[in-house]
């Protein structure tokens, strides 16, 4: 949780308020924290891990190099990319066949 700090400022004859704010914060839901691929044409798994998610609910999701990316939308299908070749299985698959399939791996919450 952010908090913002109360602030006074006078200037002659006004007094400003600026009232605290608070803006909640929490783990989006129901995200793994990494989605494994299968890639065909080198025959291995490839596997990225949660990197962000945006404000309109998308999370992207990266390998460990950094150098590819998928991203689950927020309606939970993992969108194929738009600038180079869909080499992995998982595009156009929802997170629910995803973990159907054993190719999430979760987060431990803290109890």
């Amino acid at each position: 949780m952010l908090k913002f700090p109360i602030a006074l400022a006078t200037f002659p004859g006004v007094l400003l308020i600026l009232v605290t704010q608070t803006a909640a914060q929490t783990v989006p839901p129901n995200l793994p924290a990494a989605i494994m691929c299968y890639a065909e044409s080198d025959q291995s798994w490839r596997v990225g891990y949660l990197y962000k998610v945006n404000k309109n609910g998308d999370a992207a999701y990266v390998s460990a190099n950094g150098k590819l990316s998928a991203t689950l939308n927020a309606k939970g299908v993992v969108e194929a990319p738009t600038n180079r070749p869909a080499g992995v299985d998982c595009y156009g698959k929802t997170l629910a066949e995803l973990r159907t399939n054993g190719r999430v791996l979760e987060f431990q919450r803290a109890k």
